[in-house]
């Protein structure tokens, strides 16, 4: 998918979580729905979260320059990092003017309005949208790769969860039991902020050169040690650079071999490293001189 492209599907998604916003939020309060409401504000991170992934694909995708000779794909990280602190902040507010009514009604026995039945309609609305967008950005990552189209697909799995509470509790609470559409409300917060857990830990990891998993660290490794004239592999150190791979490995030739030849067998390695794994953008490869007897 190219860039163009890309941009234009983050729009179509920044357009279908305005509407799901202004619905939620409208019909929420004039229908008296706390879960409605709380999904609103949820929908309305979700405007600003779109609104950051474009530009940050963007600016991500730009080739590398002088003061950026690694390229710029880690400002997706920042980005990633951003949009778990921005979960989590929507999840800390939701939780605290939330379970605040909550605690009135155990203190006083009161709640507010049973929702109108107006706002179980509008809920099924923004299940349908979200089940699509859930969709949509799956398949646009699968494409391209990008981590934060990643976030995106997971939020929208998260609030079709969300959104199903939030009509399970309007359903109730049409039955008499408005108490379960504050309870929506206090599961649909308790989502958000596993989100806002799971999207900060895998930022971190794009950020801090995390290593991969040890399996393909091992197959890394083996695939070196048979490559032609490698005796041994002194150190092999790899490391996340976003969804790609860098590879910093010592190999040990002999000693008696030119510095052409043993060039030679450095870039063998090189090449068969970057070819074999597609993820590795980049394999530098020391070489130590070994005595043979």
């Amino acid at each position: 998918m190219n860039q163009k492209n890309l941009e234009r599907a983050v729009i179509i998604g920044i357009a279908f979580n305005i509407i799901l916003t202004i619905l939620k939020l409208v019909f929420g309060y004039s229908g008296s729905s706390r879960g409605l409401i709380t999904d609103g504000y949820n929908s309305l991170s979700d405007v600003v979260v779109s609104i950051l992934v474009y530009f940050v694909l963007r600016i991500s995708n730009k080739k590398p320059d002088e003061h950026h000779p690694y390229g710029h794909q880690k400002f997706e990280g920042i980005a990633f990092f951003a949009l778990g602190m921005g979960f989590l902040l929507v999840s800390i507010v939701l939780f605290v003017t939330t379970s605040g009514t909550l605690i009135n009604f155990i203190k006083n026995g009161q709640l507010g309005e049973t929702p109108s039945l107006t706002t179980f309609y509008i809920a099924l609305i923004a299940l349908g949208i979200k089940l699509f967008l859930a969709l949509f950005y799956k398949k646009l990552y699968k494409k391209s790769k990008h981590p934060t189209l990643k976030a995106e697909s997971n939020n929208h799995a998260i609030d079709m969860i969300a959104t199903t509470f939030t009509i399970i509790g309007i359903g109730l609470s049409q039955l008499g039991f408005v108490i379960f559409d504050y309870i929506a409300a206090i599961i649909i917060v308790c989502l958000i902020l596993r989100l806002a857990i799971m999207t900060l830990k895998e930022a971190i990891s794009y950020l801090v050169d995390e290593a991969p998993e040890k399996q393909l660290i091992d197959q890394i490794y083996h695939y070196i040690e048979i490559s032609k004239g490698v005796l041994s592999v002194d150190d092999l150190k790899v490391r996340r650079h976003m969804t790609n791979l860098y590879v910093d490995v010592e190999i040990g030739v002999n000693e008696r071999l030119s510095l052409k030849e043993a060039h030679q067998i450095a870039e063998y390695v090189h090449h068969r490293v970057e070819k074999e794994f597609p993820k590795v953008i980049h394999c530098m490869v020391h070489v130590n001189p070994v005595v043979q007897i």
